[in-house]
């Protein structure tokens, strides 16, 4: 049995997360925003899910780089390095006194980084389907996708 394709459904499901919990955050602005919810309570679940966020992301990297997938790795590698550094300044909570002064910032980088990870959702989805494809095709039929032009990460 292909770990392949068991590799792509740990993937799908890392992105399917990463994805919900930026929607979770968008949400939480958006709802601060139109004052359906106040500035502490806000901030309290929006904190509560960042750190979780830039595991999970980390993670994502990571277990790219271990698997091979050298293209997809070098893709994540940005957001990546931007979490860190937010992180090790200590500016990846949300400041309950000032949320209101960074609240559009804050959602242009979240809807930034959700825009991200779609496009890697499409990429992860493509990729386990093609791996799901030469995993039920015998060796002798399998499809030689070095011959098509797509990337390398295919």
């Amino acid at each position: 049995m292909s770990w392949e394709p068991i590799l792509w459904l740990i993937f799908l499901a890392i992105n399917i997360s990463l994805i919900s919990l930026l929607i979770y955050q968008i949400v939480c602005l958006t709802d601060l925003e139109a004052d359906y919810m106040n500035p502490y309570e806000s901030s309290s679940r929006i904190n509560s899910v960042v750190l979780k966020e830039y595991i999970l992301h980390g993670a994502f990297c990571i277990l790219f780089l271990v698997t091979g997938h050298w293209f997809i790795f070098l893709l994540t590698l940005l957001p990546a390095y931007y979490n860190v550094r937010k992180f090790l300044s200590r500016q990846h909570l949300i400041d309950v006194t000032e949320v209101f002064r960074f609240i559009e910032s804050e959602k242009k980088i979240r809807i930034l980084k959700l825009g991200f990870y779609l496009v890697l959702f499409v990429l992860v989805l493509v990729s386990l389907v093609l791996s799901f494809i030469n995993a039920l095709v015998d060796e002798d039929e399998a499809i030689d996708f070095g011959s098509l032009p797509l990337p390398s990460f295919f």
